[in-house]
This record gives C-alpha cells, sequence and structure tokens, in this order.
C-alpha cells in the first residue's frame, strides 16, 4: 500500500511539472506574438461617456467609465479600436454655490483596455472645451458677475424693447409724427420699472446658486495625450 502511494505521488508530480512547462511555453509563445505600438504625446481621443458625471452628485474618487468613439491609427494600422474603454475618477468636485458661483469637476483618467484586454495607463488631458479652465478642469463658469451682466442686459431690453416697438408703430400713422411722442413717453414709464428690476434681480442673485458643471451619459470630449501610450497589439 505504502510503495502504491507513492508511486501515485511520483506520477501526480510529473504530470504537475510536465504541464506547468507546457502552459509556461504556451504562455511565451503568446506573450512573444505581442507586440507594442505608441500613440504618440499630444494625439486627440475622441471620448464618450457611458456615465453621466455632475458637480451636484459626484463625490471624490467616483468612477466612470468612457468609449473611444473612433479607430486610432499609427502607421496605417489600428491601435486603439473604436469601442475600447477608458476609465477614470472624479480628482476634485465642487457643487455650485451662493453668490451664483459655478460647479467644478475635475477628471482622472486611469487607464485604457487595449486589445488584448491589458490596462495601460492613460495619462490626457480634456481639451478644445468650453468649460475647461486654465488648470484643465471643467467649470460652468458662472459667478457673481456673470449674473450682473444678464441682469443688466435683461434690464435695457425692458426699455428698449418697448420704446423700440413704440417708435415703429408710432411711424406707421400720420407720417411718422406720434413716434416722436409715443416713443419718449414709453421710455419714460419702462425706465422706473427697469430700474427696480435691476436692483431686486442683483440682490436675489447673492443668494442664487450658479449652475451646475455636468458631463451627461453619451456626451462627448476630446482629451490630448500628456504621455506617449504604448498599446500591445497582436
Amino acid at each position: 500500500m505504502k510503495k502504491l502511494f507513492t508511486t501515485l505521488s511520483i506520477i501526480i508530480t510529473i504530470i504537475f511539472f510536465t504541464a506547468n512547462t507546457v502552459f509556461s511555453a504556451v504562455d511565451k509563445q503568446i506573450n512573444a506574438n505581442i507586440k507594442t505600438k505608441r500613440v504618440p504625446v499630444g494625439t486627440i481621443i475622441t471620448l464618450k461617456l457611458l456615465d453621466p458625471v455632475s458637480s451636484v452628485s459626484a463625490s471624490l474618487g467616483d468612477q466612470f467609465d468612457l468609449m473611444v468613439v473612433e479607430n486610432i491609427k499609427v502607421d496605417d494600422s489600428v491601435v486603439i479600436p473604436q469601442g475600447s474603454v477608458v476609465r477614470g475618477s472624479v480628482e476634485e468636485v465642487q457643487a455650485p454655490k451662493m453668490l451664483f458661483k459655478g460647479g467644478l469637476l475635475r477628471l482622472y483618467f486611469d487607464h485604457i483596455v487595449s486589445a488584448t484586454g491589458k490596462q495601460v495607463p492613460f495619462y490626457a488631458g480634456i481639451c478644445n472645451n468650453k468649460s475647461i479652465t486654465y488648470d484643465g478642469a471643467l467649470s460652468s463658469k458662472t459667478t457673481y458677475s456673470t449674473a450682473l451682466s444678464q441682469t443688466a442686459q435683461t434690464t435695457k431690453n425692458i426699455v428698449v424693447k418697448p420704446t423700440t416697438w413704440a417708435w415703429e408703430k408710432g411711424d406707421e400713422i400720420l407720417n411718422g409724427v406720434p413716434k416722436y411722442i409715443m416713443a419718449p413717453i414709453t421710455a419714460i414709464f419702462t425706465t422706473p420699472a427697469a430700474g427696480i428690476y435691476f436692483v431686486g434681480d442683483s440682490i436675489a442673485d447673492l443668494f442664487k446658486k450658479g449652475k451646475n458643471m455636468e458631463i451627461s451619459q453619451g456626451e462627448t470630449i476630446q482629451v490630448q495625450l500628456l504621455k506617449p501610450l504604448d498599446m500591445p497589439v497582436y
């Protein structure tokens, strides 16, 4: 019985080492067939958000996925296929605040999944976006000054639009003489209303929150590579 047990142990050991050698050889052969191609710094890649990201609901460290919109080629070879997944996380988030201060998002791109299934570090920054700040974050860019500018424009329209209407209508009758009366009277009556609106809305804006910074699901953004990207290819 002892001899049988010893014999079985020897057979199992031989099978184990043989299988390990075979699998190691196969793995080396597969790795030998995998090469890398370098996507250079400065390459612009268009990505589609698979998950919405909002300055109202996001928290620091929240993860999100994006998808490459179109093939990226190097030397006429597709190195990053359309549909490749890029994963990232929220590096900084600021919710909208009073004084009409808008929301802010700073996104970090962690890695891209290659055609071979390998996760490759993905160093990139957002570009060609009207919401981008000087340091690469995304902001709704609303401030109290923005609110005042909007209030001033609305105040102007309260006076200008009715006065223009009165001028044009007065010009249509009695050889246009009434416009010299209708327009000034309209301006006189609308100016106090405009002043009241400006003061009231300016005060109200002190207590209003700015706009949310949000990237919707399905929205596209462009990023530019900050470091070369060595992608495994067969």
